[in-house]
C-alpha cells in the first residue's frame, strides 16, 4: 500500500493526503491505495504537484497493522511522521490550519 505526503511549504510540515482530497499532519488519517489503485495514485500526485503550497510531493510505502495503525516501511518515513529522535522537540504543524486544500 501507498500514502501520498509532502512538505508543506509555510510550516515545513509533513502533510499527507486525506480521503477527502485535502491534506493534513496524521498518517492514521492518509488515504492509502492499494497496487491495483496505481492509476489513481497517479493522478492524485499529479494533482498534487500543480499545488505551489506543497513541495518534496512523493507516494510512500506503508503498513497496516492488524490493530489498523499504518506504518511507514522507510525509517525515513517513520520518523517524518513521529517527529525528531531526540528530545525536548515536537513535530512541526500547520500553524493556523489543520489542512492544505488543493
Amino acid at each position: 500500500m501507498n500514502a501520498i505526503t509532502a512538505n508543506e511549504l509555510i510550516s515545513g510540515a509533513v502533510v499527507y493526503l486525506y480521503e477527502n482530497g485535502d491534506f493534513g499532519v496524521d498518517l492514521q488519517l492518509a488515504k492509502l491505495f492499494g497496487a491495483d489503485e496505481q492509476d489513481v495514485q497517479e493522478a492524485m500526485l499529479e494533482k498534487t504537484l500543480a499545488n505551489p503550497r506543497l513541495v518534496s510531493v512523493e507516494a510512500i510505502s506503508v503498513e497496516v497493522s492488524e490493530t489498523g495503525t499504518v506504518w511507514a516501511n522507510r525509517l525515513r518515513e517513520q520518523i517524518r511522521a513521529n517527529g525528531p529522535t531526540v528530545g525536548g522537540f515536537e513535530r512541526q504543524t500547520l500553524e493556523g490550519a489543520d489542512h492544505v486544500s488543493l
